[in-house]
């Protein structure tokens, strides 16, 4: 034979029940040769290169061969079984087994006798190997002849049923127990092949006990195999009474594997204990079923449904009771857990439970009169937060945030809209009435609307109920005090406007004006008749409500921005003086967001609106005016030295307002142009100190820690709207160095943002961006040197050095994507760096040794340039390497041909990612 048997077996074109033939013919005239070929066959799947000598006689030393067979694997830790197309080539091989083994079966008894012990004892010898190549794959054939022969054979078969369990015992026993995960996991398979046929196989029900014991494998595929084969077998009858009784005996394990790290395990065993759990209850008691009904809140889906699947199993009430009793089950857990999370307990039982979808009874339930019926008011609250956590799923498709799933498919239930649009819009406006005193059911019922089909309202005569419910919204939005709540409303309300647009909407918008500057004028005159304290009661609730809409109506037709402005600058000017400050913080955090939306909402008047000249040249010097005016209050904020909690929105709104009058620049229009701003020095100076002052109070650990939650989120907000002056090219990038510099540091906190920012810079602008790595780079490199020590006191493991290295790891790999895209920034950066460590050539030589370093910093990046390019660098760089050379050190010399060496195209390279 040209080929080995393996390569045989292992051929696309191979017909394996013609090739077992052919090997039965060839043992039949050879056995011996044959027997060799076959032995050779186990040898090579094993990934040794070792040839058994052709003259090899019987009886065969085993250990000799696998002794020489250990000698000549080639020099990698990869072999057949654990390469990726590992499957295939088990496949490959079991298929040719049972062709192999049933072509033989065929044979005269004695020969297939030698052929069977000759071909399992060398398996089982190369199972019991200390080498786990041999182990693996001798275990992997032997599992399969023991799962072919279970059924060539039948139970009476008294030889090869003797055969099986000397395997069994011998081999699977032992193996099942090894310390590799991947043979243990074999070895589970194949028990479970051996069940599934069961009683057809030479296993005792007894034998069940080794799935419940590898459920403490410490391998999570071991344990999933485990739950696998329990789970399918419970379809055999036969086995029934073995497995519920080993399920009671391993029930504290099963329950801690529903609380375990592996989502698809905890769902696995939730539901394997649900199916118990209907063949005997007992075995969730104690509470059990309680704390696994818990589960519904979990953040996978299929764990949280497998839970809610127990649920209505244990509280699927009596046949015959109303919707009211059947719903208090629901209502009775949502309340007793705790949860507020209406949205994930919906969506656990959102594709089982029909009820949760039930709209029209809960409706009726909560139109009924709260104090009558039988529900007290926290079951009708719980209520409402379903009802609209189920009309949001089934409206939207859109499953919870933060909830995950292997299943990306999101689509609305059909009909669903129109379906909660006929039930809900007729009552609620009754709703908001019966429930105008409870804030949380309130804010709930208003954002009911976002969801319904307006086409409704237009057909037939049932505008009157939507004038109803702008009614409510007018009674419920003014004089209240709840921000969430006045924010809900005002987004319902906003995109109802837009649905069907009305006049209503802007009455409402003036009567919410026209209540504030009403306020803020008696504030100014004061009125015996009215205390202090109620004028500015009712001052910050009307401001409340103002400041929310600004945000989702333009209201510059009310030429809102400049009274607001002096109202902001007042305030502002009165908090820092005696006795001054007559209305509370929250006042002052109100004026800065209206004044920031209406300033926004100018811009774009501005860019929306046809003026003549003269109007357009008043209306962009005013806004010119308004834009300083408000600069200069956020500035004062921000720049006064003491961290208050107004500075950080200030700081924000200060950013956002630089990219939005920044992008006026490339207006064609002169009088447009006129109002964009540049941030200047100073001011970038102002906000580039906030941050850092910020950034490096905690160190990355204590960032990190539950306690300073808040104080990472404050962190992370002004750090984005920092970047986005980077990012979008308000500012140069390489007044970001001084941040980059610390996105090793900072990993953990805040790389996600830097690196981010540091994508959209590079597609912005690439040779800019390569001078931004270049810098971030050099600031570390110059600290290292900052006490005057000499380069060749530097050692290349110092722990400053190793950060250096490791920045400019993470650094390169933003660019590894896309070589040719980023190719002109490679070239800069490395011309660029050349030009750093060179510059002093002439004048300080001392200066070039000191620099020289940098060059390790550089060779992290050669893999990044393509091969022509290398070239251009490596001549650029030797022009100055030839100068500096007489003057250069041993360190010094390696440096430089560390360098030269990577840049060499003679040298392949490849770029090592960073963790």
């Amino acid at each position: 034979m040209n080929k080995t048997l393996l390569q045989m077996v292992l051929s696309k074109k191979q017909v394996h029940l013609s090739l077992a033939k052919r090997w039965v013919e060839f043992y039949l005239e050879s056995p011996t040769a044959a027997l060799v070929s076959l032995l050779q066959f186990v040898v090579e799947a094993s990934g040794s290169q070792y040839r058994i000598p052709e003259d090899t006689s019987m009886p065969f030393v085993y250990s000799d061969i696998l002794t020489h067979s250990s000698l000549y694997f080639p020099n990698t830790c990869i072999y057949p079984l654990i390469r990726k197309p590992a499957d295939v080539f088990v496949h490959q091989v079991d298929t040719f087994l049972k062709a192999l083994l049933l072509v033989a079966n065929e044979i005269p008894a004695d020969k297939y006798n030698i052929f069977l012990t000759e071909m399992t004892s060398f398996v089982l010898a190369c199972s019991e190997s200390s080498t786990r190549t041999f182990r693996h794959t001798g275990t992997m054939i032997g599992l399969k002849i023991m799962t072919i022969l279970s059924d060539l054979k039948s139970l009476d078969d008294e030889t090869v049923k003797s055969l099986w369990m000397w395997m069994f015992k011998s081999m699977f026993e032992v193996r099942r127990q090894d310390i590799v995960n991947d043979i243990r996991l074999l070895c589970l398979s194949e028990l479970g092949q051996w069940f599934s046929r069961y009683p057809h196989c030479y296993l005792q029900p007894s034998c069940l006990r080794i799935f419940y014991e590898s459920l403490n494998d410490a391998s999570g595929e071991v344990r999933q195999c485990s739950l696998d084969n329990i789970s399918i077998l419970g379809r055999k009858d036969e086995l029934l009474p073995q497995r519920v009784a080993l399920a009671t005996e391993f029930r504290e394990i099963l329950l801690e594997l529903c609380v375990a790290k592996e989502d698809e395990i905890s769902e696995k065993s939730l539901r394997l204990l649900t199916d118990f759990y209907q063949l005997a209850p007992e075995i969730l008691s104690g509470g059990a079923g309680q704390l696994l009904e818990q589960l519904i809140m979990a953040a996978n889906r299929g764990l949280a449904q497998a839970a809610a699947d127990l649920f209505i199993l244990r509280r699927n009430g009596l046949d015959g009771e109303s919707f009211s009793q059947r719903i208090i089950h629901l209502l009775q857990f949502f309340v007793d857990s705790e949860h507020e999370q209406a949205d994930y307990f919906v969506d656990s039982l959102f594709d089982n439970c029909e009820m949760i979808l039930d709209w029209e009874p809960m409706i009726a339930v909560l139109m009924e009169n709260p104090r009558c019926h039988q529900q007290s008011d926290i079951y009708c609250s719980s209520l409402i937060a379903i009802l609209l956590a189920g009309v949001k799923q089934a409206t939207t498709g859109e499953i919870p945030p933060g909830r995950y799933t292997k299943d990306l498919k999101r689509e609305p239930k059909k009909g669903a809209q129109k379906r909660a649009t006929m039930l809900l819009a007729p009552v609620l406006p009754e709703l908001l009435r019966t429930y105008a005193n409870r804030l949380g059911d309130i804010e709930r019922l208003l954002e009911l609307p976002k969801y319904f089909c307006f086409d409704y309202y237009r057909a037939g005569n049932k505008m009157g109920q939507l004038l109803r419910l702008f009614d409510q919204f007018d009674t419920i939005l003014f004089d209240q005090t709840s921000i969430t709540l006045l924010q809900t409303g005002a987004e319902t309300l906003e995109f109802m406007n837009r649905m069907v647009p009305n006049s209503h909407t802007k009455s409402f918008l003036n009567s919410a004006i026209t209540n504030y500057k009403m306020a803020w004028q008696r504030m100014l005159v004061p009125n015996s008749a009215q205390s202090p304290q109620n004028l500015s009661t009712r001052l910050l609730v009307s401001l409340r409500l103002l400041t929310v809409l600004s945000g989702h109506f333009n209201l510059t037709e009310w030429q809102l921005t400049e009274p607001l402005l002096v109202s902001l600058k007042r305030l502002v000017r009165e908090r820092r003086m005696p006795d001054g400050d007559d209305l509370p913080p929250e006042a002052l955090s109100l004026y800065l967001k209206a004044s920031f939306c209406c300033l926004v909402w100018n811009m774009e008047h501005l860019k929306d609106t046809s003026f003549n000249n003269l109007s357009m040249d008043e209306y962009c010097a005013d806004l010119r005016q308004n834009l300083e005016d408000y600069l200069f209050v956020t500035f004062s904020l921000v720049g006064n030295g003491n961290i208050e909690p107004l500075a950080y929105p200030s700081f924000a709104y200060t950013c956002d307002l630089f990219v939005l009058f920044g992008n006026l620049c490339g207006s064609s229009n002169p009088s447009i142009r006129s109002v964009a701003h540049v941030p200047s020095g100073t001011e970038v100076d102002i906000l580039e100190g906030f941050l850092m002052d910020n950034l490096l109070e905690l160190s990355p650990s204590d960032l990190m820690k539950e306690a300073n939650r808040e104080e990472l989120q404050r962190i992370r907000s002004i750090l984005t709207s920092y970047l986005k002056l980077v990012c979008l090219g308000v500012m140069p990038s390489m007044r970001a160095s001084k941040i980059y510099k610390y996105y090793v540091k900072y990993h953990a906190p805040f790389g996600d943002i830097m690196r981010c920012s540091m994508e959209l810079a590079l597609q912005m602008n690439p040779v800019h961006f390569a001078m931004t790595l270049l810098h971030t780079c050099l600031l570390l490199f110059v600290n290292i040197f900052a006490d005057g020590n000499p380069a060749g006191q530097l050692t290349l493991r110092s722990a400053e050095f190793s950060e250096l290295i490791e920045l400019a790891h993470r650094l390169a790999k933003l660019l590894i994507s896309n070589p040719m895209g980023y190719r002109e920034c490679v070239i800069v950066f490395h011309r660029s760096g050349i030009m750093f460590v060179f510059e002093a050539i002439q004048k300080k030589p001392t200066v070039v040794s000191k620099k020289l370093p940098f060059l390790r910093v550089l060779k992290v990046f050669v893999p990044l340039l393509l091969v022509q390019d290398k070239i251009g660098i490596l001549t650029y760089f030797e022009h100055f390497e030839q100068v500096v050379i007489p003057t250069c050190s041993t360190t010094d010399m390696k440096y430089l041909k560390d360098y030269r060496t990577a840049l060499s195209p003679r040298k392949t390279n490849r770029y090592s990612q960073a963790t």
